[in-house]
């Protein structure tokens, strides 16, 4: 049998034994499905949707002072309504998907050695589905992280800094705590277009995406001072963004979680058997939504400048 390389090789060496004239067999067969570690959790405002098509969302403006006239004696009180302000979007962007793998036992059991049985390939054949889907479903929560066609938020540069941005990583954490202040403060700061009622957020409800690249390059344990919280709690904020060679990093999110959304109608395994053919087709079947509520507060900021200025002082 010819000896394979150090980095292995594409193709089975069979030869026969030099002194038996049987072909050699692998004495030990590992066969693995590939899994999807990227992750992004708690970043978006989940929604079960059960029945119809639309989400709507609306918000209530809080009720406006109105001078008191009291009413003099014998004249009858104003009775004029006044109805509250309301907001209102509707989200129906909702793309059907499907992920499907193939199990044929028979062809199975033909490549079955020493180390696997025919169960342990079949579930590992079966679980592509998941790894599959929640590859993509990170996908398509990132592109809406990093949308800035939308555009997903509002430029904090402008809104906050005079069109300014950081130039190193104590700036890039002076921005995060300015953005967090703004969005914690009942205000009109990083609402959408259109939205003009003054609105606070909770801070069990603001996250932080922000990028492991970028993360890298900061001290959390200051960061964390300047919230004066301690470094566990300070986590509990950032929605880390696993680092992604399609995706530059660059971009800091400050919101209320209520302002991305990912809706979930559908998320159903199924399986159809032939048995004449001697095969069974796995599949799993998503129906999900995934979108930007500009009645919440989000802001947004670019940090190249500073990534740049400080990866140059690092590694040059």
């Amino acid at each position: 049998m010819p000896i394979t390389p150090t980095n292995g090789s594409t193709t089975f060496p069979a030869t026969p034994n030099a002194f038996l004239a049987a072909v050699e067999t692998i004495a030990q067969q590992n066969v693995r499905s590939v899994v999807s570690t990227n992750k992004i959790e708690d970043a978006f405002y989940e929604y079960e949707v059960k029945d119809g098509k639309v989400i709507e969302e609306a918000i209530i403006a809080m009720a406006q002072r109105q001078a008191f006239v009291p009413t003099p004696a014998g004249s009858q009180p104003d009775l004029a309504p006044i109805d509250p302000s309301l907001y209102i979007r509707y989200f129906n962007n909702f793309e059907d998907s499907q992920f499907q793998v193939t199990k044929r036992p028979d062809e199975i059991r033909a490549v079955i050695a020493r180390g696997m049985s025919e169960e342990e390939l079949a579930a590992e054949i079966v679980a592509t589905l998941t790894a599959g889907e929640g590859d993509y479903d990170y996908q398509k929560m990132r592109a809406i992280i990093e949308d800035t066609t939308t555009p997903v938020g509002v430029d904090a540069s402008a809104a906050l800094f005079n069109n300014g941005v950081p130039q190193s990583a104590k700036g890039i954490m002076y921005a995060i705590r300015a953005m967090f202040n703004a969005v914690k403060a009942t205000n009109t700061i990083g609402l959408g277009q259109g939205v003009s009622t003054k609105q606070g957020v909770p801070v069990e409800d603001i996250r932080i995406a922000i990028s492991e690249d970028v993360l890298a390059l900061i001290d959390m344990v200051e960061l964390a001072s300047l919230f004066n919280l301690s470094k566990e709690e300070i986590y509990g904020k950032v929605v880390m963004l696993p680092y992604d060679s399609a995706y530059s990093g660059n971009r800091i999110l400050v919101y209320d979680r209520k302002a991305l959304g990912r809706a979930t109608k559908l998320y159903e395994y199924g399986q159809d058997n032939f048995q004449l053919a001697r095969m069974t087709n796995f599949g799993l079947t998503t129906s999900r939504a995934y979108f930007y509520n500009g009645l919440f507060k989000c802001l947004s900021l670019d940090v190249s400048t500073a990534v740049a200025t400080e990866k140059a002082a690092l590694i040059a």
